[in-house]
């Protein structure tokens, strides 16, 4: 894997599992409806923050702006977050309280009703699962729970990325299975329900995502706030997977499965894990350019 992927859980559990590589095939994307046709790709600043920033999300109301900072190496990825100033534009905060840990800790995801959940390894080993969820509040992250049950516990699997929807009763996953290497033989898009306030995975069998999962990497999910529409981030090629691409499928309702995907041509280069603006026109994402990873965003 290529440092600082949106693929970065396997850097903090590869020393412990041994295996082979994977082939992915490629997928030749349609031609974009209207719907896929995003324009005007321009970077974001973040005032007073100068570090890579990666895995953002942006709140269901479009004013907070969380995000990571470079998962290499793993155990200094912490959980930062900023303030909406103007589209292009946030105000650096700092440090989510009640989140970071002295291992990896990334990919923040949030509720309309502020319940904040994000990928961790603090307890992999012990416990094999990564999903974590509390309450953010005023800056800072209160009771903070381990989701056991979503994740399959089988030693290998990993959860390593996370999209909570915005009435907070569902989530969308990253099922990687990991052989050694910091990159996964494969990873599916799958979702978990919660039940008796935990959230547990469908079988693998759920038919949501019949028409996105592929022998690629499916990855990085994001949900527009109605529910309607999905991004999620697609790794094609052979190691070193240098092909990283944003798509985006939709549906009628939100009891359907998710129709084809298509790529979003107007995000060129490696670039990974978008988040919805509340209108659902716009796309913010991160790019690797030069070797250092920055936020952009598209519009419709």
């Amino acid at each position: 894997m290529r440092p600082g992927s949106r693929l970065f859980v396997g850097m903090a559990i590869a020393i412990a599992l041994s295996g082979a590589g994977f082939m992915a095939a490629s997928a030749k994307a349609p031609e974009p409806p209207a719907w896929a046709r995003y324009d005007a790709p321009a970077p974001v600043r973040i005032l007073g923050y100068n570090d890579d920033a990666m895995e953002p999300f942006l709140s269901r109301d479009g004013a907070t702006l969380f995000f990571n900072n470079r998962n290499s190496p793993p155990d200094k990825t912490d959980l930062h977050w900023a303030e909406r100033v103007d589209d292009l534009t946030f105000r650096y905060r700092g440090r989510v309280e009640g989140a970071n840990s002295p291992k990896l800790d990334g990919v923040a995801t949030m509720s309309a009703g502020d319940r904040f959940c994000y990928i961790s390894v603090r307890s992999y080993f012990e416990s094999l699962a990564t999903v974590y969820c509390g309450d953010w509040s005023h800056g800072r992250l209160e009771n903070v729970a381990l989701q056991s049950e979503a994740a399959v516990r089988v030693l290998g699997r990993v959860v390593f990325d996370i999209e909570i929807d915005a009435s907070g009763r569902s989530m969308i996953l990253a099922d990687g299975l990991f052989r050694g290497g910091p990159v996964p033989v494969s990873s599916d898009l799958r979702q978990a329900r919660l039940v008796d306030g935990t959230f547990r995975l469908n079988p693998e069998d759920d038919p949501l995502f019949a028409a996105v999962n592929s022998r690629a990497l499916e990855y990085a999910a994001a949900l527009s706030t109605d529910g309607l529409t999905l991004s999620f981030t697609r790794m094609t090629g052979p190691p070193p997977f240098s092909s990283a691409t944003i798509w985006i499928a939709r549906r009628p309702r939100a009891s359907d499965a998710f129709g084809p995907p298509v790529q979003i041509r107007v995000i060129r280069g490696f670039a990974e894990a978008a988040t919805f603006t509340p209108d659902g026109r716009a796309l913010y994402f991160h790019r690797r350019t030069n070797n250092r990873f920055t936020l952009w965003r598209v519009s419709r």
